[in-house]
């Protein structure tokens, strides 16, 4: 592939994802490292965005954190400055030809994405997390690892839906929610709420 890319933020499952993809990662942007992460060098700190973008604002970038909230502010911050971002897609995910991805989505090592979903922009789905047909999920959505979605859910902006979690089918989840690891949730979830639990309550 060889095409050169920028992480916001120095996550090392990424980084490996980048690597195996074939990306030429430039440099990584990160508050708290210093000088070097796994062999890249840090270029700077989000407080330096305006002064790379001079440098570096032809080069996408890939922003990493898990955290829904923190993804949606980064993504505004960079948008505003003027940079473009790169969407990441494992090559052992398994994605149906009537499915959608948004930009800059990250989608990890054995992730399954059934027929007639729409990812949003800026989601997030861990290693095989498994979206069947006809969901929704939306913009910021974090989707840990193992969890399954089954079909016609509607997710909504910046929700994190835990590790070996499961939701039945036809659901609604409200943004903003919270559905703790290995959950099972049996109904809708609004007002963005915390659930957790056999079902999630």
């Amino acid at each position: 592939m060889d095409k050169k890319i920028i992480l916001i933020g120095g996550f090392h499952e990424i980084i490996e994802l980048c690597e195996e993809i074939g990306y030429i990662i430039v440099g990584i942007i990160d508050n708290n490292l210093k000088k070097s992460f796994m062999g890249y060098p840090i270029i700077g700190t989000d407080e330096d965005a305006e002064t790379l973008y001079e440098k570096y604002g032809r080069l996408p970038l890939v922003i990493t954190p898990d955290l829904p909230y923190l993804r949606e502010k980064l993504y505004v911050k960079y948008l505003n400055i003027g940079y473009k971002f790169e969407t990441i897609i494992s090559p052992s995910a398994k994605i149906s030809k009537s499915s959608l991805i948004g930009v800059g989505s990250i989608i990890q090592h054995g992730v399954n994405i059934s027929a007639c979903v729409k990812i949003g922009k800026f989601v997030k789905l861990n290693t095989e997390c498994n979206i069947m047909h006809d969901c929704i999920i939306n913009d910021f959505v974090t989707i840990a690892p193992n969890a399954v979605v089954l079909g016609r859910i509607n997710i909504g902006n910046k929700t994190y839906v835990g590790a070996n979690s499961t939701i039945l089918p036809d659901l609604i989840i409200d943004k903003n929610s919270v559905i703790g690891a290995g959950s099972v949730v049996t109904k809708n979830v609004l007002g963005g709420i915390l659930v957790k639990g056999v079902p999630a309550k």
